[in-house]
């Protein structure tokens, strides 16, 4: 500072002392209102430093302040080797203007003791009157005092600069300061303490969430740990990432060790927590077999996602079969009850299907429900066995491709205690006895082996069941309803599927025509879908922007109802909360979309549908040459109701 300048402080300093006169023109205001604050206090100017603490009353102001000691020492280190050899001191107090701790070259530590600017020492403005530290703790933000902006006389040879330290709640909760002789004083020493206060800061915001982090993983891991039931999660990759002492008990294998493997390592997830991944198709307390272990489980899985809502991973619960529990106990798809109301659609395919299901349903005759991947078949059993007399009985389903040739037998027939290794104790009922009195769903039966083919034909026709290992004879009264994506009929001509079987299956035929064929129930099955994501995301129902509807048209859909179902979830993410879900956010995974075929403006005679179902018929029967069986399955209608329509429109072959 000029010397002018200086001695004209020195001026306004002794004129307030000796006159309480203000000369607001030479003092800054946050000094003008300290000077009045200390005045008020009844601060002597001309009083020798007081306001030590003893050293049992320092130790317990630093017991208590260690913290902030502990984060603020390496920021205090940088400084005082910027400063190291300036005659300048590095001080840290706490939010009442004690010091805790100071950093120095022995000089101005030496000088600053007589003025008690060391630790135990309180420069509050009551004891010290206006300072860098007193006066930053009332104005609560950086301040710098220099030489006979001190209110007491005895500070004069000092030159402070001082900032106040806030916790992450913005409570103050110390103050770090530089302090030395005014004549070496530096322009750029406030900046460094305001630099060095604001690392301090980060670094206190940035270990309280650390310690919530790891609060909140102790707390979870608790938790996992004191779970009745297992749960294992892995990452995109299949790589465990978490495992409860639950799940290690019941997959046989040390939690601690399974953490970073693979979890195919550990057990076959191939078809269930990997499907998951692979297929984003989640799944509710599935039956499935450790087959290492000969054990049946209870599983769950979901996917994990990230904020954005993209998948980071899989997590899967495990749950033990209770051995007390009766036979009749509700398995894997129970948890839903689909009805026809649930098939969306009026497109006459469909409508023509759930028409001729409807009469499936109120027979006691076996089904087999035909179709591509992803169009529902799953849907239509249920529904089928719901408007069926059986319908408040058990529905019970059992994918045949899902298991290895070895445990479907035991999944089907049960076994009988000591049947192999692994063998519960009092045996295992099969699903055929489970089902006892409902329907028994076999799913993508095309899947199955010849050799359980064979013992699936006796049961059928008998009417009873043998567990494995036992020769005695159980009844039962199963409805059966099979599904397959694949021709049976061309199966059977290759070798692969039991003829006898097939004939025993095929009495009611239902054929579900894929998404292609129905594209006029797409903005219907849509609009569900939209408004199904939105309220499993937990959001409204977003808006449809222009060509989003066009697009889902214009698209082939290969994979059906799962794949449009799995398109629109994704659209729903990525359009976020209050989205618009616009055609750029629909990704298709399997081909490009198709063109939409643009129809022909030509009015079209209208017939009676008496004539066109005639025609219809006449044309299905020239085109299969008189193969009634292929012709019924091509109009989604069975032999026995094409008989008939022949015989009323006097159609014969």
């Amino acid at each position: 500072m000029a010397p002018q300048k200086l001695l004209a402080m020195q001026k306004t300093w002794q004129r307030y002392m000796e006159t309480h006169e203000l000369d607001v023109q030479l003092l800054r205001p946050e000094v003008a209102s300290s000077w009045q604050r200390c005045r008020h206090l009844n601060v002597n100017p001309f009083q020798e430093a007081d306001g030590y603490v003893n050293q049992l009353e320092l130790r317990e102001r630093i017991y208590h302040k260690q913290y902030l000691l502990k984060v603020a020492r390496p920021f205090m280190d940088n400084l005082y080797n910027f400063v190291k050899g300036s005659g300048f001191q590095v001080v840290l107090t706490d939010e009442l203007g004690y010091l805790l701790e100071v950093l120095g070259d022995n000089e101005i530590v030496n000088r600053t003791r007589q003025v008690l600017l060391c630790p135990g020492g309180n420069w509050s403005e009551s004891q010290q009157g206006t300072n860098a530290i007193g006066t930053a703790i009332v104005e609560k933000k950086p301040v710098q005092i220099y030489a006979w902006e001190h209110y007491c006389k005895s500070n004069h040879f000092l030159t402070c600069s001082a900032a106040p330290i806030f916790n992450p709640e913005g409570e103050a909760i110390g103050i770090l300061d530089i302090s030395g002789d005014y004549r070496v004083a530096n322009a750029h020493t406030l900046g460094m303490v305001v630099a060095a206060v604001n690392a301090i800061e980060n670094q206190l915001r940035l270990q309280k969430a650390t310690d919530k982090l790891y609060t909140a993983y102790r707390y979870s891991n608790t938790l996992l740990e004191n779970m009745s039931d297992g749960l294992i999660s892995i990452n995109n990759n299949g790589i465990i990432t978490e495992m409860n002492a639950k799940a290690g008990e019941i997959l046989g294998c040390n939690p601690a060790l399974a953490k970073g493997r693979h979890v195919e390592k550990i057990y076959n997830a191939r078809n269930t927590l990997l499907q998951v991944l692979s297929e984003g198709t989640e799944y509710e307390d599935r039956e499935i077999i450790i087959e290492k272990l000969g054990r049946k489980i209870y599983s769950s899985a979901t996917l994990l996602r990230d904020d954005a809502g993209g998948a980071i991973g899989a997590v899967a619960v495990f749950r033990e079969m209770n051995n007390r529990q009766p036979v009749r106990r509700p398995t894997i798809l129970q948890s839903h009850s689909y009805t026809f109301d649930n098939i969306i659609g009026a497109s006459p395919a469909i409508t023509a299907v759930k028409e001729w299901a409807k009469l499936a349903a109120a027979s006691p005759s076996t089904v087999l429900v035909m179709g591509e991947s992803g169009t529902g078949k799953e849907l239509f059993a249920q529904a089928i066995h719901n408007a069926s007399p059986r319908g408040d009985r058990q529905f019970i389903a059992l994918n045949c491709a899902a298991l290895p040739e070895s445990l479907i037998e035991s999944e089907l027939f049960g076994y009988e205690e000591g049947t192999f290794t692994g063998a519960r104790k009092g045996g295992q009922a099969g699903k055929f006895e489970i089902a006892d009195g409902g329907t028994l769903f076999l799913d993508e039966i095309g899947d199955m082996s010849a050799n359980v083919q064979a013992k699936l034909l006796r049961v059928i026709q008998e009417k009873k069941v043998s567990r494995i290992g036992s020769a005695n004879e159980r009844p039962v009264d199963i409805r059966i309803i099979a599904a397959t994506h694949k021709d049976l009929a061309e199966e059977v001509h290759g070798g692969r599927f039991r003829q006898d079987l097939y004939y025993r299956l095929n009495v009611l035929e239902i054929n579900i025509p894929p998404l292609r064929e129905r594209r006029e129930d797409l903005p219907v099955i849509t609009a569900h879908l939209i408004e199904k994501m939105a309220a499993k995301l937990g959001r409204d129902v977003p808006a449809v922007g222009n060509g989003f509807m066009e697009k889902v048209v214009a698209y082939g859909w290969p994979g059906n109802i799962r794949e449009l179902e799995n398109a629109i979830e994704r659209a729903v993410i990525r359009a976020g909360i209050g989205g618009l879900l616009t055609a750029e956010l629909l990704e298709m995974q399997s081909a490009q979309a198709v063109k939409p075929e643009m129809p022909a403006p030509v009015v079209k005679e209208i017939r009676a549908l008496r004539e066109v179902e005639c025609d219809m018929i006449v044309d299905a029967l020239a085109f299969y040459q008189g193969n009634i069986q292929k012709a019924a399955a091509k109009l989604g209608i069975g032999r026995n109701t094409l008989y008939r329509k022949m015989k009323e429109f006097g159609i014969s072959f």
